[in-house]
């Protein structure tokens, strides 16, 4: 074997760090982005669907119990 053959990996170029950087940040921004809105329209669904619920059930009452009276104690 030869010194050649065993040296140590060159590592990357400044500028080619930065494009493998801006690349990885330019994939993974509209997943997040997609995810911010999936979870903005979720909550606002859910929000609407609660005050519809609300307004639906707001005129409903409890149904009137028959209790029979209870006889006086002697």
């Amino acid at each position: 074997m030869t010194l050649l053959s065993r040296s140590a990996p060159v590592p990357p170029s400044p500028a080619m760090a930065r494009l493998s950087t801006e690349v990885l940040i330019g994939v993974l921004v509209p997943p997040v982005l997609l995810g911010i809105l999936t979870a903005r329209a979720l909550a606002t669904g859910l929000t609407q669907a609660g005050l519809a619920s609300e307004q639906l059930l707001a005129g409903e009452r409890l149904p009137n119990l028959n209790i029979p009276p209870t006889p006086p104690a002697t």
